[in-house]
């Protein structure tokens, strides 16, 4: 029986239709999870789990039964009248749950990767907190490219003009007066290491890491982006622009960048540890791109958090420090826990759905 100070455990889980088992996950390892669709994976991992170590972190439970459970938060169970787990343990020692889904980011020509990943408000911020902003009385409301004062009223802050073309797509050409930097002209003598406001949305996140070095939270959001592949993207390039497999991906990076320790933490030495749970992250990726995302899903475990991952790539369950395999189907005759263990466990598991994949896949 798994050590419970090491492991995350959820016993007599029976929920739709995951078929009453119980589940054993290393702390600070990468787990892999496979099966056939439907065999319940989502079931388990987001419908299940997520909700389950959230509501214990925040109790504050090192154990926490599934009656409790239910009472406290009013989950309904499926079949109704059960109780979806026996009991949890080991959750205590996590921070938070990190899901990163395929729910879309949301596409409006004015959402750009730094506003969705929440760093711009920390560049207006400290724009806003330089002498010559303060001499001017500058607040960082005024470094906003949406409100009157700042954008350029050419444009209305948007850094293009768009042109309407009879009978053929709309055109959009650069803005004249503010040249695509989005600001009024007022801004540009406000500078930093010789850079405006609109010149730093400029920057690729590979150059803004450098730029702001001084800066560790802007430094390691700027250093995911870069680790994801997506460094060459600039900090103000307009949303509808980036392609499905860039969109996930910066996804993925601003939930990564929710779990990285705060000022404090790292002050103080406090090892931040948290359970991550992504589901198909590969979708859409080319196979370079998906080589950089198992690095950062080994660097993740390097810093001592556990990664759950739901894939179907073959290349990312080769990486599995540990498995777990649902099946033996889909639907109403799945839901049951195959195999969990070494990846070199599961290879010798007759009857796997997942292991004559693997084992030609690693033979190559």
């Amino acid at each position: 029986m798994p050590s419970e100070l090491t492991w995350l455990t959820l016993n007599g889980v029976c929920f739709r239709n995951l078929k009453n088992f119980d589940l054993h996950l290393p702390l600070g390892r990468l787990i892999m999870v496979a099966g056939p669709s439907g065999a319940g994976k989502s079931t388990l991992f987001r419908d299940v789990l997520y909700p389950v170590v959230s509501h214990a972190i925040k109790a504050k439970k090192a154990k926490l039964t599934g009656r409790e459970f239910l009472n406290a938060t009013g989950f309904a169970p499926e079949p109704a009248g059960t109780v979806p787990f026996l009991d949890l343990r080991g959750a205590d020692g996590f921070k938070t749950v990190i899901e990163v889904d395929q729910s879309p980011i949301g596409k409006t020509p004015r959402s750009t990767p730094a506003t969705y990943l929440g760093i711009f408000d920390l560049i207006r911020t400290f724009f806003a907190s330089l002498p010559e902003s303060k001499i001017h009385g500058y607040s960082a409301g005024r470094f906003s490219f949406n409100t009157a004062g700042g954008r350029c009223e050419t444009c209305s802050g948007g850094g293009r003009i768009k042109l309407e073309m009879a009978f053929m797509p709309d055109t959009y050409l650069p803005c004249d007066d503010c040249h695509g930097t989005r600001y009024s002209a007022d801004l540009a003598d406000i500078t930093w290491k010789g850079k405006s406001i609109g010149q730093v949305l400029q920057l690729t996140f590979e150059e803004a890491a450098v730029f702001f070095d001084f800066h560790s939270q802007l430094s390691q959001v700027c250093q995911l982006m870069v680790d994801c592949g997506l460094g060459y993207l600039t900090l103000g390039q307009s949303s509808p622009t980036l392609s499905g497999g860039e969109a996930q991906r910066l996804k993925l990076v601003t939930e990564l960048a929710h779990g990285l320790a705060s000022y404090k933490e790292r002050s103080r030495g406090i090892a931040v540890k948290n359970l991550y749970l992504l589901e198909e992250p590969t979708i859409g990726l080319h196979l370079s791109d998906c080589e950089k995302l198992i690095h950062v899903l080994h660097s993740l475990v390097e810093q001592g958090h556990t990664v759950v991952v739901i894939e179907h790539h073959l290349d990312l369950l080769a990486e599995a420090d540990y498995i777990i395999e649902l099946g033996p189907v889909g639907g109403p005759d799945g839901g049951e826990l195959l195999y969990q263990g070494p990846l070199a466990g599961l290879l010798k598991l007759k009857g796997s759905p997942t292991a004559p994949y693997l084992k030609a896949k690693l033979n190559r």
